[in-house]
């Protein structure tokens, strides 16, 4: 089998409308040690993440993500967080009116591993 038969071409001409996704987003894991909440915004065409945390970092700030669209329209983002002491790549997918972002976090002194989270985020509503 192909692996377009699988999964189908990419959509041609697709805008990818993060209109249905703005607002904030909550951590399903009460006991999360990152990324606690975060808001999507969009100023002047730019989709902007605002992430809170829920330890020491508790204002992560603002960074622009770059969204992303699959097969069946389902959407994706992607951002990075550059702070002293980590740098944190996020990838972001929408399931079931989840996100799902596996945050990869690298640590600039070394002084523990790279570490990888995976969690869930609701929107409150």
């Amino acid at each position: 089998m192909e692996r377009n038969e699988i999964y189908g071409n990419q959509p041609k001409d697709t805008v990818i409308d993060f209109t249905p996704y703005l607002g904030t987003w909550i951590n399903s894991n009460t006991k999360t040690t990152w990324i606690d909440k975060f808001t999507l915004t969009k100023h002047n065409e730019q989709i902007i993440m605002h992430a809170y945390g829920a330890e020491s970092l508790k204002d992560w700030g603002e960074t622009e993500v770059t969204p992303f669209v699959d097969n069946i329209n389902e959407k994706a983002f992607c951002a990075k967080y550059d702070h002293d002491s980590v740098e944190s790549l996020l990838a972001a997918n929408m399931n079931k009116d989840l996100w799902v972002i596996a945050a990869f976090h690298k640590f600039k002194d070394g002084s523990q591993p790279n570490f990888l989270c995976r969690e869930f985020y609701y929107r409150p509503d």
